[in-house]
């Protein structure tokens, strides 16, 4: 199947063409065969265009029409610069192309040998002094082709050293990874297992007046448990390799059951209550009342020493309202910390309100609404994970 050139040896062909025409016919030796010279001159030229595709055959013809034929003709082809740019060029690019570059050597060789005969006789000097020129320019093809070669060669091992080298990085940082799991499952989630299990122990030992004792231990408690299962989930992290890392789904308000357990676990009682429609929430809305109403419940945990906690989650068409109300003492000890903080601003992330402080009739209060944006105007979700 015939190969196309690229346009770049198409384009360089015509112009050997037109310039080895030209020479011809405007030259001031007259030549009675310049017609059979002109044709047998464009098939050499034309077809040093496929020099790249099919070396060995663009070696033939162009020597063939442009050695031979005149030779037959009896007109020394060394006459014309077109044949010695022609000639010498796709011999140049069958040393550098040509999986075969001696056998195009040898083809070139016998030709041009022939045609010096047929149009002078049998002179050693001329025939050893044109293949001296095919020769060169073959061997000068060859040593180019090597040196692109070895350039290739070089970018390939270049590229292997530096992917070896990423490899390397990647191997360190996992084993990196490890033994820091390794000494925070060795020494930190040990010793917190030890501390939650003494204080276990203590509370168990309290007698049964001792209720405000007893709830300080089992804060205590509950919190030690909780680092423990966030240290378990973070060696989890760490173990895993860092390509195969996949984030954990966003909650949602659909989850917000589960903030309450440890609620009721501390003595709490506690009441939830949805109205609405969840799944009309975009994700990143859902995703930003569920976290205020934890922020809310944790401050109940910490500051409030309450002994009741009501939540309502309200969806209506155009916003949905979060409300958390407890029975503490309706203080913070801190009101300006970054639990508030973070609920104000994934409030006004979403253009909402939000209203944290005590109540007048004590205990504390969190409420918030967050307008339901149209499809159009959702914030992408987990922009406030």
């Amino acid at each position: 199947m015939l190969r196309w050139p690229r346009p770049v040896d198409l384009v360089a062909a015509a112009f050997l063409t037109v310039a080895t025409q030209l020479e011809l016919w405007l030259g001031s030796d007259p030549a009675t065969s310049r017609a059979l010279l002109a044709v047998a001159y464009g098939v050499g030229t034309i077809a040093a265009a496929w020099h790249r595709v099919a070396p060995l055959t663009t070696v033939t013809v162009c020597v063939t029409a442009m050695a031979v034929v005149p030779g037959a003709l009896g007109v020394e082809p060394s006459a014309s610069f077109g044949w010695l740019v022609t000639v010498l060029g796709v011999l140049v690019s069958a040393g550098y192309h040509s999986s075969r570059p001696f056998l195009a050597l040898g083809i070139a060789l016998v030709l041009v040998a022939f045609s010096i005969v047929m149009e002078k006789g049998f002179f050693v000097a001329d025939i050893a002094y044109a293949w001296l020129l095919l020769g060169g320019a073959l061997l000068g093809g060859r040593a180019i082709g090597a040196g692109a070669e070895r350039a290739r060669l070089s970018q390939e091992h270049a590229r292997r050293v530096e992917q070896e080298a990423h490899w390397r990085a990647a191997a360190a940082v996992a084993e990196e990874r490890l033994r820091i799991a390794r000494e925070l499952h060795d020494l930190t989630a040990h010793s917190i297992s030890v501390m939650t299990l003494h204080v276990s122990g203590v509370r168990r030992l309290l007698r049964p007046d001792q209720v405000q004792e007893r709830a300080a231990l089992e804060t205590v408690e509950r919190s030690g448990r909780e680092s423990l299962a966030e240290l378990h989930r973070l060696l989890g992290v760490l173990r895993s390799p860092i390509e195969a890392e996949q984030p954990e789904p966003l909650p949602g308000l659909a989850r917000v059951g589960e903030l309450f357990e440890p609620v009721r676990l501390a003595g709490i009682e506690a009441t939830v209550r949805v109205v609405g429609d969840l799944e009309r929430l975009p994700p990143g809305l859902d995703t930003a009342a569920f976290r205020i109403v934890q922020e809310a419940v944790t401050n109940v945990l910490r500051h409030a020493s309450a002994s009741r906690l009501d939540c309502l989650i309200e969806v209506q068409d155009a916003v949905v309202r979060v409300e958390v109300i407890d029975n503490g003492h309706g203080g913070d000890p801190q009101p300006d910390g970054h639990g508030h903080t973070g609920m104000r601003e994934r409030t006004h992330m979403y253009g909402g309100t939000v209203d944290i402080g005590p109540r007048p009739g004590g205990g504390f209060a969190v409420r918030a609404e967050l307008p339901i944006p149209d499809a159009a105007k959702q914030p992408p979700a987990g922009a406030v994970a």
